[in-house]
C-alpha cells in the first residue's frame, strides 16, 4: 500500500495540505511541481540535488531532465538510491558530505543547473553545530561559471536554532556577497535566481 500511495504522486498529502490551509510545512506534490516548473521556466536540462533520502524527487524528475546528480550523506540511503536507480544511465548517486562531494559534481557540469538543496538535512545527522555547511554549500554554487537556480527545500527548518542560520540570514548572505541574486520563500521553498 505504501509503495501504491508513492506511486501516485502524494495526491493524498497534497488535498490534505489544501484542505488544512496550506500549511509551512508543503507535500512533495508541490515540491515535484516547482522543481518541474523552475526547470521548464529557466530551460535547465540538469538537475543537482543534496539529500537523496529514498530518492522520490529522483524519481519524479529523471524523465524531465536530461542529467539528474544527487548527493546522500547516509550511505545506507546512497547505496539504496544507486540499486534503485542502476539502470538508468541518466542519473548518477553519490554518497558523502557536500562539500566534499559538491566540486565533483559541479566539474561534470556543462552549462547551468538546476540545485535542489534539502534545508532540513543542516538540523540532521548531528550536523546541528554546523554553521557553515549551508554557505559553503551556497558559495561553491554560487561562484560557480554558470547562472545555476538553487532551490532550497524546508525554508521553515532555518530557525537560527543550534547554530542553523535563520531565513532573514541566508537571504542576507546571498544576496549581499551575490549582488546578481534574487531570494524570494514561498511555499517552503527558498528560490535563488538572476535579477531581472
Amino acid at each position: 500500500m505504501y509503495g501504491a500511495y508513492k506511486a501516485l504522486g502524494h495526491y493524498p498529502d497534497y488535498w490534505y495540505w489544501i484542505l488544512r490551509g496550506r500549511p509551512p510545512r508543503s507535500p512533495h506534490l508541490l515540491k515535484q511541481k516547482v522543481v518541474r516548473e523552475y526547470g521548464e521556466k529557466f530551460g535547465l536540462k540538469t538537475l543537482v540535488e543534496t539529500g537523496t533520502y529514498y530518492g522520490e524527487m529522483v524519481a519524479a524528475m529523471k524523465g524531465r531532465f536530461d542529467r539528474v546528480y544527487s548527493i546522500e550523506f547516509v550511505p545506507a540511503l546512497a547505496e539504496r538510491a544507486r540499486r534503485k536507480f542502476a539502470g538508468d544511465g541518466q542519473v548518477q548517486i553519490f554518497c558523502g558530505d557536500s562539500r566534499v562531494v559538491m566540486p565533483e559534481v559541479l566539474a561534470l557540469l556543462q552549462g547551468p543547473a538546476l540545485f535542489w538543496l534539502d534545508a532540513g538535512y543542516y538540523g540532521w545527522i548531528g550536523m546541528e553545530t554546523d554553521k557553515q555547511r549551508l554557505s559553503a554549500e551556497m558559495e561553491m554554487i554560487l561562484s560557480h561559471p554558470y547562472p545555476h537556480v538553487v532551490l532550497l527545500d524546508d525554508a521553515r527548518c532555518l530557525t537560527g536554532e543550534h547554530g542553523i542560520p535563520t531565513v532573514s540570514e541566508v537571504k542576507g548572505y546571498i544576496e549581499a556577497k551575490f549582488p546578481q541574486r534574487l531570494v524570494t520563500v514561498e511555499f517552503d521553498i527558498m528560490r535563488i535566481t538572476l535579477r531581472d
